[in-house]
């Protein structure tokens, strides 16, 4: 369904009065746009880089953020707590550790055998179950980087650049749609997972969980993550970035007739031929 509004003559002069108030002049959003365009070509060129096949991110820090504390305590007082009130549904606390043992089959996460507290930037993130209503995932972990020690001290999104991702107008997706005979959509199964973190910032993304996942009388060990995780404020920002670098180096490529053919980085395999 199409909908024409024609706008009042009276809207439309106001309208080309404040263009031409402004001629020489660039507005707020304006700035903006191009603010955050200079920090996305700045982050692609600096912080992203390809490595054995998969593309590796790091966090875009603040520059001059405060210091991060570890909230060590407090993390792992709250696994503790996630423990127990799962104990009461066995199954439930089966599924949570089964998540967590798949990601680290699946090389998301890893154990820290022998945590060093002096690594720059050690910090820990507190988790919490979320059920779904899915018969085959009726549970999601939720991992808490808005956490602080307390209302003077800073969490781990406080320290991370927030940068909106560079995304297209709905409008003109909805044309292009419209426009041809056939029209192409897909999705990256776990997109954030897919792109690799910084041997650097991973222990900023520590966690403590059962060292035996189907244990619950084990004790608990250390985590962290080896990939970009899904609650850090930059993460969509991330992902975004990442794409537009791949599809950048690809758009010569995506212009042949077997170009869905060929093999690409990990990450991208499913990802958008649509800009």
């Amino acid at each position: 369904m199409n909908i024409l509004t024609p706008h009042r003559l009276e809207e439309c002069e106001i309208h080309k009065f404040w263009e031409i108030e402004s001629i020489g002049t660039e507005t707020d959003s304006e700035v903006k746009a191009k603010t955050d365009l200079q920090e996305m070509t700045a982050y692609q060129e600096n912080n992203i880089y390809l490595k054995d096949n998969r593309y590796i991110a790091k966090f875009p820090w603040k520059p001059e953020h405060p210091e991060l504390p570890s909230i060590e305590m407090i993390a792992r007082k709250r696994a503790y707590n996630v423990k127990n009130r799962l104990a009461k549904e066995p199954e439930m606390l089966k599924i949570y550790g089964n998540i967590i043992n798949d990601q680290e089959n699946r090389g998301f996460i890893e154990k820290v055998e022998t945590p060093d507290e002096t690594t720059n930037r050690v910090h820990y993130i507190p988790h919490h179950p979320v059920k779904k209503d899915s018969s085959t995932t009726p549970i999601r972990i939720v991992y808490d980087c808005s956490c602080r020690q307390d209302s003077e001290s800073p969490s781990l999104n406080d320290c991370l650049s927030s940068t909106p991702p560079q995304l297209n107008k709905l409008t003109d997706i909805l044309t292009r749609f419209r426009y041809g005979k056939y029209a192409l959509t897909t999705d990256i199964e776990k997109a954030f997972l897919q792109i690799g973190l910084d041997e650097q910032d991973r222990d900023s993304t520590r966690f403590f969980w059962l060292r035996d996942p189907s244990n619950p009388k084990s004790e608990l060990g250390t985590y962290r993550f080896k990939v970009i995780l899904f609650g850090a404020t930059c993460s969509p920002f991330i992902l975004n970035d990442t794409l537009l670098k791949r599809l950048q180096v690809l758009q010569p490529e995506i212009l042949k007739p077997n170009a869905l053919m060929e093999p690409v980085p990990t990450c991208v395999k499913e990802s958008l031929l649509l800009s």
